[in-house]
């Protein structure tokens, strides 16, 4: 019954797709074919139009460096692929955008590496608040581990293809947590209503801390930090100033939660339609893609953060040590159950 669900869910968004396409909306599709001049001026290319759905907001660093990939799958092809991005979760939330690429109806879909926890646990290994100290020592435990190869394997079962087989496509570089109060220790967070996405680890480390998190799809947050449903949100300090939500939350708190991976998959069904060529330059130009949202939020990152605080914000650094402590009866018994694997938990605790 519940794949039905996500399989009409599905369709639905198939048919916004070919709505927006009829209403001659300004981000509407391109067809799916046509002709493009070659570079020798020789003959015309058929060009095949890619749709790649990500949640990010448009002018953040991710859907810039966005930007730069369909430029760079473009040249690089000769013009035989073009990608025609869909930012802001227009496409539809994370399961929705899943299932649509599984579909074909989307071709290609930008999302981290949590978000395909029905999977399999062993997606789960990133998302678990306050384990890990920084982005080295995820990459450890998915290559040391053999998880990365191993979730590369069930995406392709379920007709996925991994393009940015680097992994090197870190959604950050660390997590803070805007509020409409200052969250100034970790005790802060006790009754604190704030929004979660659908992770059940990540869900009961916080109702561990003490806090209330309350699930709400990403392209919601702005509308559920501004109506009061919710007096918080974490996210990246890259994509803080472009989601907004320092107009409603004053104040922003260091809290570097988790640190996440982020996958850029290709439908099966529009990967097999593509020349070993154009294959072979997707994946080049994927693993760039990770390595233009690092340059890029580094170069924006200060600037930003001026801005915000010209503009009445208050950063907090916390100490998360109370956190760790605090959870890690939990964290043993994530690696008892298989979540994670053998040994991490001794290893990045001792970090």
């Amino acid at each position: 019954m519940k794949a039905t669900k996500r399989i009409l869910s599905a369709l639905i968004a198939s048919a916004m797709l070919l709505s927006l396409t009829a209403c001659g909306g300004s981000k509407a599709p391109a067809a799916a074919s046509s002709a493009a001049p070659s570079a020798s001026g020789k003959a015309p290319v058929e060009t095949v139009t890619l749709k790649l759905a990500t949640e990010m907001a448009t002018g953040t660093p991710e859907v810039k460096a966005t930007e730069m990939f369909a430029q760079n799958v473009f040249d690089k092809t000769g013009g035989e692929v073009k990608i025609e991005i869909y930012a802001d979760g227009q496409l539809g939330e994370p399961a929705t955008a899943i299932e649509s690429t599984q579909l074909g109806n989307i071709d290609i879909v930008i999302l981290p590496a949590s978000d395909f926890k029905s999977y399999d646990s062993i997606f789960g290994i990133e998302a678990i608040p306050f384990l890990y100290a920084d982005n080295d020592s995820v990459s450890k435990v998915l290559n040391d581990s053999g998880a990365a190869e191993t979730q590369k394997k069930i995406l392709a079962d379920n007709g996925l293809i991994q393009l940015n087989e680097a992994r090197n496509y870190f959604r950050g570089p660390y997590r803070v947590l805007a509020s409409r109060e200052p969250i100034r220790e970790i005790s802060d967070l006790q009754g604190l209503r704030f929004r979660a996405f659908d992770n059940k680890n990540y869900i009961t480390a916080y109702e561990t801390l003490g806090a209330n998190p309350l699930v709400i799809p990403y392209s919601e947050v702005y509308m559920a930090l501004q109506n009061g449903t919710v007096d918080a949100a974490t996210c990246t300090i890259s994509a803080l100033k472009g989601e907004n939500y320092t107009e409603i939350c004053k104040y922003v708190t260091y809290i570097n939660e988790y640190v996440s991976t982020v996958f850029v998959l290709a439908g099966e069904k529009t990967y097999n339609k593509l020349s070993e060529e154009n294959q072979k330059i997707l994946k080049e130009c994927a693993d760039q893609l990770g390595r233009d949202v690092s340059a890029l939020t580094d170069e924006s990152l200060q600037a930003n953060i001026d801005a915000m605080k010209a503009d009445g914000v208050e950063f907090i650094e916390i100490d998360t040590t109370p956190a760790r402590e605090a959870l890690k009866d939990f964290y043993y018994a994530l690696e008892a159950d298989g979540t994670l694997p053998a040994g991490t938990c001794d290893t990045v605790l001792a970090q």
